[in-house]
Parts: C-alpha cells; sequence; structure tokens
C-alpha cells in the first residue's frame, strides 16, 4: 500500500464498541480498506476503557490490512458536546478559544476535566463549537507517536459524518443547487440534526436521550418531538436518518417522523456495515469513516481539528518528509552564499536601527495630537472586550469554586448568576438543600473570598420533611443587597420574611 493515497481514517464508532480502518483507492475510485476490530470506551465519559487494547487495536487494524505505519491517519472520535453561542464579532481567535473554552466548563460533563475546544462560524455573530476532554486527546496522540503513525487531524463525528454524505453523492442534488436539506443522526444516548444549505452549517441542535432499556417507543417520540420542535414545521427536499443505535428501531423511528419530502436512511451497524463483518453489508463502511478519508478534500465545508498544535506540526513534518528532506538539501547549497552576505546586512540593519529610533522619537511626539476619534473607539472597545473576559472568568471561578466546596449532604436546585451590568459586583442566588444549615454556612467565606464584593449570606432557611420522613433544610445563599430589600418588602406587608429553623437564633421552637 503506498502512502501516497489518502490518508487512513481510524474511527471510533458512535457506539463506542469497535474502532474501524478505511482507506480509499483514488485510482479506482473505491474504498479499498475496510474493517473494524473491537474496542470498549466509556459512553459517558468517552474515555477509553484499556489504553494497551487501544494501542494494539490501531497496530492490528494497519497490520491485518498490510498498511505501513508511515501511512497517515485522520483520526474521528465520536461526538457528544455542540453548542451554538454568540459572541461579539471584535473577538480575536485567542479571545474565542477562552471565551468558548469558560463556556464549555460551566457544564457538568467538564465540571472535572479541561475541554478542548473547536468552533465553526455560522454568521457573523453565532459559532457552532464542540467540546471533547483534553486529557483524551492528549492519550490519543501519544498513541499514535508511540506507533510512528502521522496524526494529520483529529475530527468528531457528526462533522465527518457530514463530509462523508458528500462524499458518497447521497446529497448531490442538494450541493449542486445549494438547497436545504437536514441531517438526523440517532446514538443510544443523544440526536444530533443539522439544517443545511448545500455544505453550508445553517443551524443545529443535540440533545441527550432517556436512556429506557424496557421502553423504546418513548425514546421514539422523544426524538420525534424534540426534532419537529427544531424544525419548525420547516420544508426540507431531503432528510438523512442515520441511526447509529443499537437499540432504537429504525423502522419505527421513520414511522414516527413522518416525512413528507424525500427520505435516505444509513443503519449503521453490524447487520449493514461490511467493515463490521457482514458478508452482505449494506455500505462498505460507516459515514463517519468515509468523511474522514476525505478530511481535506473538500475546502468549502466546515471542518474541526481537535489535534494540538504541537502534534499537528509534527505529523506535518513526518507527511511530508521527502519534499522537506529535498528542500533541506537545495537550501544548504544557499549557506555559504547567505554567510558571505552577513557582514554587509549587519552593517545596514544597524544604520537602519539608527534610523527607526529617530522615527519612532518623532511618532511618539506627534501621537498625542495625531489621535482621532476612530482610534479612541478602538481602544474603548479593546476595554469593553476585556471586562467581558473578566466578568466570564468571575462567573467561570465562581462555579468551579462552588462545585468544588459543595459537601455531600449539600444539593444545589438552583443557581443564577447576573454578570449583564458590568460595572456592578456579580449578583448571585443560589437555592438547595441540606441535611444541615451548618455545612451551607461553611460555604459563605470561601465563596466570599472569589467576590469582589463578599457580601453573600445565607437566607430563607426553612425546615421541611420528605416523603420517606426524612428531616432537610431548604436554603438560599445570595447578596446581601438582596436579601435586605426582600426584608424591607416583607416590612411593608408584600411577602413573608425569610424562615429560620428550628432552634435557630431567633427561629420558632
Amino acid at each position: 500500500m503506498s502512502s501516497k493515497k489518502l490518508p487512513v481514517s481510524i474511527n471510533v464508532f458512535p457506539t463506542l464498541d469497535c474502532v474501524e480502518l478505511i482507506q480509499f483507492d483514488e485510482r479506482s475510485g473505491d474504498i479499498e480498506k475496510a474493517s473494524s476490530l473491537p474496542c470498549q470506551f466509556d459512553p459517558v465519559s468517552r474515555q477509553m476503557g484499556d489504553r494497551d487494547l487501544m494501542v494494539q487495536t490501531v497496530r492490528d487494524l494497519y497490520n491485518m490490512n498490510r498498511i505501513p505505519f508511515n501511512t497517515p491517519a485522520v483520526l474521528v472520535l465520536p461526538s457528544f458536546f455542540t453548542r451554538e453561542i454568540e459572541l461579539p464579532t471584535e473577538f480575536s481567535r485567542d479571545e474565542l478559544r477562552f471565551a468558548l473554552v469558560s463556556e464549555a466548563e460551566r457544564f457538568y460533563v467538564f465540571k472535572k476535566a479541561e475541554p478542548q475546544i473547536d468552533w465553526i462560524n455560522l454568521d457573523e455573530s453565532r459559532l457552532l463549537y464542540a467540546a471533547f476532554p483534553k486529557a483524551e486527546i492528549e492519550k490519543y496522540m501519544k498513541i499514535f507517536q508511540e506507533l510512528k503513525i502521522p496524526l494529520l487531524g483529529i475530527e468528531l463525528g457528526y462533522f465527518s459524518m457530514l463530509r462523508g454524505l458528500v462524499a458518497t453523492g447521497a446529497v448531490a442534488a442538494e450541493i449542486e443547487n445549494a438547497s436545504r436539506w437536514c441531517m438526523l443522526t440517532v446514538s443510544d444516548n443523544s440526536f444530533f440534526a443539522s439544517v443545511q444549505d448545500g455544505v453550508k452549517i445553517i443551524r443545529t441542535t443535540e440533545a441527550p436521550l432517556s436512556v429506557t432499556e424496557d421502553d423504546d417507543q418513548s425514546t421514539i417520540q422523544e426524538i420525534q418531538q424534540d426534532f419537529e420542535t427544531f424544525a419548525e414545521q420547516e420544508i426540507f427536499s431531503k432528510l438523512v436518518v442515520v441511526n447509529n443505535s443499537n437499540r432504537i428501531n429504525s423502522d419505527d423511528l421513520m414511522i414516527q417522523l413522518s416525512h413528507a419530502g424525500s427520505v435516505i436512511l444509513i443503519e449503521q451497524n453490524a447487520r449493514t456495515l461490511k467493515s463490521r463483518g457482514s458478508t452482505d453489508g449494506q455500505f462498505p463502511c460507516s459515514l463517519e469513516g468515509i468523511g474522514g478519508v476525505f478530511y481535506r478534500q473538500f475546502p468549502e465545508m466546515s471542518d474541526l481539528n481537535f489535534l494540538l498544535e504541537t502534534g499537528e506540526d509534527v505529523a506535518g513534518i513526518m507527511y511530508y518528509k521527502k519534499e522537506a528532506i529535498k528542500w533541506l538539501l537545495i537550501s544548504n547549497g544557499a549557506v555559504f552564499l547567505l554567510c558571505l552576505m552577513v557582514l554587509g546586512v549587519l552593517s545596514l540593519l544597524t544604520w537602519q536601527k539608527d534610523q527607526e529610533r529617530e522615527a519612532l522619537g518623532r511618532k511618539a511626539s506627534e501621537l498625542g495630537a495625531s489621535i482621532n476619534a476612530e482610534q479612541l473607539n478602538d481602544v474603548n472597545r479593546k476595554k469593553f472586550i476585556k471586562k467581558v473576559v473578566d466578568q466570564n472568568v468571575k462567573v467561570n471561578n465562581f462555579l468551579v469554586k462552588l462545585g468544588s466546596l459543595a459537601p455531600k449532604d449539600v444539593w444545589l436546585d438552583k443557581v443564577q448568576l447576573d454578570s449583564e451590568k458590568l460595572e456592578q459586583p456579580l449578583q448571585i442566588q443560589v437555592e438547595g438543600k441540606a441535611l444541615t444549615l451548618d455545612e451551607v454556612n461553611t460555604l459563605i467565606t470561601p465563596l466570599n473570598a472569589n467576590l469582589q464584593k463578599g457580601d453573600l449570606e445565607v437566607s430563607n432557611a426553612a425546615q421541611a420533611t420528605s416523603p420517606d420522613g426524612q428531616a432537610y433544610f431548604t436554603w438560599s445563599i445570595q447578596n446581601k443587597a438582596a436579601t435586605d430589600a426582600m426584608g424591607s418588602a416583607a416590612q411593608a406587608g408584600t411577602t413573608p420574611s425569610p424562615m429560620m429553623p428550628p432552634g435557630a437564633p431567633g427561629g420558632g421552637h
């Protein structure tokens, strides 16, 4: 197998039970290699269960298909966290990355795991970003480095699947006419839908599914209701349904969706995919695997790359090592001539630096007089961006601190943070339940230490009893100003005063 062919695609199946290898033959236009081997992953955290097993699985896939290990690969991992968000268009790429990491860390799945993120622009202000645990990305990169396989990119399944549909011609008419179509992907734990104008993503949605072992019909109804809400009675020229679930019946799903237009159903399991061992499979391999093979073949399509920058540089060097060596030899021939020019260049640079120093002095003296309204607006814009980012950092730090401090006998029901007014301290309201109020009171001091105006206090404490007779307390933590305002309203007869638990100072007995 020649390494000049399109790169190998290594796809971790959305069912998280096996790893697939795909290689494409440019001359024949056919899938030349398509096979898979079992390998288990955690369906919630996306963590590989056994690193050594993953190393051996990738090694065996290369060996059984007689592919040299210097053949570059694109790794496709199962998507499980995508969101749309609006952010200021003035943000630089670094500012966007910082803001999106802070946004992803608000969610429970990244409470204890740092996210690796990438994004695409949907329009001037809307972004679609995806996240994956950074520690897992680093594990995969080390595996491919250990096997000496150049890793060209790490992509997520939803986006690789869209590229696979384009590569197979399943939506050729829609791409040619730039007409509106929709892809709906279903897995055991979630569903994802993307509305497309040709190759352009217009809007998306992703939602978790209820895990029910005995009643799959309720899950199908859940998909149908969420999809109708997302589609908003929009008419698509084509609906592509990809069923990656082991438990959801495709026929029942199609009946429930009842789409009136053109529909394509693609089931990706051991019965339909030849790569999974089926002798009469409907498809040679998965759409995700095909999309990985064509990772760099459709520049007009939006793509994501979760490969860390250092790893991408190494992969690029390995992939183009022959060209690099050739140009290195050519460049060595010019070194001697360059050395002869160094003395003259140094003299010229010294003279130029003196001239630049004088010019900078003149510009500095003229700057105060030449500044205009546009420059002032630019300065003010940068100050505003810094304030927004700083406020996001405060919000993120408070949520992380609250999550790390909460004792096991304290439950959080509601966390509301108001940071819209940048010039004012963060407005906070936390509500929850606890077996004892002492554990709630211990939260106040460390939380206040992280705030510009540490005025949080416990209020609205009340005793309650669960249906099984367990006594507990309801409570809230909020800014003192909010508590004082509620107390003033109570004195005026508009709202009842905060309740205290029995036995507390000032409380009833």
